[in-house]
């Protein structure tokens, strides 16, 4: 018995076999520590423009057309100060499209609708939406925690709406 518990424990040993475990020193701790951001929660949506006709009643075709600049510029930006470039950037990467703080293109817009009667609704206008995304920028920090583990610590988490750069309209009627 002793001699096959030998001759094992060589062979394991001369094989690599046997992993002695020691514990880590509290110190060594997290390897991935700093700060990283995400985007998270992320979807398409469209928001209005300045670009719009004047209002009209019900039953009243519209004519829209107009040399203008449109513009549209991203809300939710305030939280993340400093960091709107690289949020930005990272979120480009992740919707893959260009995506920023504003969007400007001067055209001639030219286009034409029926108002329609809405319940509760008495008027109408011609409107330019502007493709948008949206998303929750999440800023934080990766610790080490007790015992030695990695520990994530938020920053911030900020929604934002952010104007594609391309020039992505779409026209409808906004009611009133």
């Amino acid at each position: 018995m002793r001699r096959a518990f030998s001759v094992a424990l060589t062979t394991a040993v001369l094989s690599g076999g046997i992993v002695f475990s020691t514990a880590a020193p509290a110190a060594a701790g997290c390897i991935d520590t700093g700060t990283y951001y995400s985007i998270i929660n992320k979807k398409t949506t469209w928001k209005p423009t300045n670009v719009h006709s004047d209002w009209a009643k019900p039953g009243v075709t519209i004519s829209y057309a107009k040399n203008k600049t449109g513009t549209w510029t991203a809300t939710g930006t305030a939280t993340v100060g400093a960091d709107a470039g690289v949020i930005f950037a990272k979120a480009s990467t992740s919707f893959s499209v260009a995506v920023g703080k504003s969007w400007a293109q001067s055209d001639t817009w030219t286009y034409s609708a029926t108002v329609q009667k809405k319940k509760g609704k008495t008027r109408g206008r011609l409107m330019m939406y502007h493709e948008a995304k949206s998303f929750t920028a999440h800023k934080y920090r990766v610790v080490t925690g007790a015992g030695g583990g990695c520990k994530t610590k938020t920053i911030y988490k900020a929604n934002i709406t952010a104007p594609v750069k391309k020039n992505s309209n779409l026209w409808g009627i906004q009611y009133k």
